[in-house]
Parts: C-alpha cells; structure tokens; sequence
C-alpha cells in the first residue's frame, strides 16, 4: 500500500470513529432530559429541617423525620420524647388531627371540582411565611396585606408561621364567597389560641391546629 492510499485509510478511519462517537452520543441527549428533574415540587421540602418549622411541623409521611416527628413518634410508642432544641420550649407539632380524635371543624367550605381557592390576610405587623404543602414552595407574606391561593385541591395543609416567632391566631372569615375560604391572621399572646397549620379536607371541612 502506498504512502496515498495509506493516508486515505486514516482519515477514512478518523471520520468513521467521529460519526461513530456522533451516533453513540444521539440518544443520550433525550435520555438526559428526560432524567432532569421534573417540575413537580418537592414533597419533603427543605424548610421541614429549619426553624422554626423544624420543632413545629410533622412531616410528610414517606420524608425523613425532622425533630418534630422525632418527638411525636417518642410520644406514641411510649418513649422518652427528644427535648426542644434552645429556645423552643412548649412547642406543639403541626399535625392535622386523627379522624377519630379530631375536634369539631371551624368551618366548612364546598369545593368545587375537587379545589378551593383560600384567602390569607395578615392583620399583624410581622411578616408571615406560609406554604401550601405539595403545591407551593414557602412564601412570604408582608403585614397588613392579603394572598389568594387558588385552585388548591382537597385535601390540603396550609401553614402559616411568623417569622419573628411571635404567637399568630388563626380564625375563618364568615363572610367568604363559595368556594373561597378567608383566614384572619391576627397577633395574640395567648398560646392556647396560637396556630399555625390549617388543614382542609376533601369533603370541605376546615380544621385548625
């Protein structure tokens, strides 16, 4: 063979591992897009692990546990409970009530198709975050001004935590249109009137917790 055709061999050869590489790395373009993370919100997001929500909230089932469902599953089985870290002390999880032990409901809403549209207006002062669990990441909602989630479907848990971890007290508006339930978010120094979870069932009934 020549010293032409030898030269011909090689940049044949070159090309054909190029295409070759091309056609190996085409069905990985899709594949890795498909692999990238789906729009759908995290279920066990981050502010389930910081505070305040990390002593205050339970969550959901299937996440790792934080300090607050640490302590509740301690009570539970009977254990010895996790103490509260520094300076939370006589905090109670948030954790929609047990059908067989749950209190009577506030008030009831009639969904519609299956979702409710909720109004928050924040008659303190202080900033509030709040956060419709599943459906929204956690938001933040300045004093004396109002929020509409719309389109939240049932069953649902809002919470609602201010940020300068004052006491808040939740309470329904009784003048709500159908299928837009209205929460006052108002200060107060009582801890047994402090909230900080409502939970809206399927069949419309609202609890607080």
């Amino acid at each position: 063979m020549n010293q032409q055709n030898l030269k011909t061999t090689k940049q044949l050869g070159l090309l054909g591992s190029i295409f070759g590489g091309l056609l190996i790395g085409l069905p990985v373009i899709p594949l890795a897009a498909s692999a990238a993370p789906s729009s759908a919100l995290n279920p066990c997001p981050r502010i389930f692990y910081e505070e305040p929500h990390n002593n205050r909230v339970l969550v959901p089932q299937g996440c790792p546990p934080n300090a607050a469902t640490l302590r509740q599953q301690g009570q539970v089985s009977g254990e010895q409970t996790t103490p509260a870290a520094p300076g939370v002390t006589g905090v109670t999880p948030i954790q929609p009530p047990l059908p067989e032990t749950r209190q009577n409901p506030i008030t009831t809403i009639t969904p519609i198709a299956g979702t409710v549209n909720v109004r928050i207006k924040n008659n303190t002062n202080a900033r509030v975050s709040y956060q419709a669990i599943g459906h929204t990441e956690p938001r933040s909602l300045a004093g004396r001004e109002e929020i509409v989630l719309q389109g939240l479907p049932t069953p649902v848990t809002i919470t609602m935590v201010r940020e300068d971890g004052g006491l808040l007290q939740v309470q329904p508006a009784s003048d709500s249109p159908e299928g837009v339930l209205t929460v006052l978010l108002d200060e107060t120094t009582n801890v047994n009137n402090s909230r900080s979870a409502l939970r809206i069932q399927q069949d419309g009934q609202v609890f607080l917790n």
